[in-house]
């Protein structure tokens, strides 16, 4: 009985990938691949030894602050604790912005500097950035 020949190319086609991917030899014991546990960098108390680390008089020798920096409500008052969050409110553009009186004025300052520098040449800044 002779096949068409289309069947015949059907039949190879089907049969040869097949034999490509069942090797006529595999190995007899294969090695797991070799996984190399993952490393991390040494931190940077670690990385230097305690005489070489430099002196921080602000921190402790356990390299904790040692004492909380004040909010900005405690630093300069309600009044201007609050005039300072409406103009970090009023100009950035961040979804969880750090505009809050218990954050330390600097950081607020911060994020008003950081907003506004982001205004091209040719933009016209928020009043509050000149504030």
């Amino acid at each position: 009985m002779a096949y068409p020949i289309s069947r015949l190319w059907l039949a190879a086609a089907l049969v040869v990938p097949l034999a490509a991917c069942n090797p006529a030899n595999p190995p007899s014991d294969p090695a797991p691949p070799s996984v190399a546990p993952p490393t991390t960098a040494p931190a940077a108390s670690e990385a230097m030894p305690r005489a070489a680390q430099p002196a921080n008089p602000s921190l402790s020798p356990e390299g904790q602050p040692l004492e909380q920096p004040l909010s900005c409500l405690d630093e300069r008052g309600r009044q201007q604790a609050d005039n300072l969050v409406q103009r970090c409110l009023a100009v950035t553009p961040a979804t969880r912005p750090p505009c809050n009186v218990q954050n330390p004025c600097a950081m607020i300052e911060d994020e008003i500097k950081r907003s506004c520098d982001m205004y091209g040449p040719t933009e016209i800044k928020p009043t509050e950035c000149a504030a």
